[in-house]
């Protein structure tokens, strides 16, 4: 599934990026019934606290979180494949209409993932 963002030109990528990322893994996790809303709660970065419960958690379940350094994310319930983030893509844009140039450019944020749950949802 593709989704588009529209960031201004001084948001931090970076920043939104990992937030819709972590959406994306709590999304998931959600959708798999792991009893994880006791101790997240919120859309924010977990703490160091969170993730070590967090770990736990998906030990107890056999889930595996890859998150790499180039921006991907898979996860795993045992050695099957249940959901795939991949690294967006930015596309510097212009709005002409603008007058201040400090607005005129924005960043156009591609998000691409996957789940086993929208192929199920497709067969239905």
């Amino acid at each position: 599934m593709k989704q588009i963002y529209l960031l201004s030109a001084d948001e931090n990528t970076a920043k939104v990026e990992e937030e819709e990322k972590t959406k994306f893994l709590r999304a998931v996790l959600e959708y798999m019934n792991i009893p994880i809303s006791e101790f997240w709660t919120t859309d924010d970065p977990l703490t160091v606290d969170q993730r070590i419960k967090l770990r736990s958690i998906l030990s107890s379940y056999n889930v595996s979180v890859i998150d790499d350094l180039s921006g991907e994310m898979q996860i795993y319930v045992e050695k099957d494949l249940v959901g795939n983030w991949h690294k967006p893509y930015y596309k510097l844009k212009t709005d002409l209409r603008q007058i201040d140039p400090r607005k005129k450019y924005y960043l156009e944020m591609e998000t691409d993932f996957w789940t086993i749950f929208e192929d199920e949802n497709k067969n239905e």
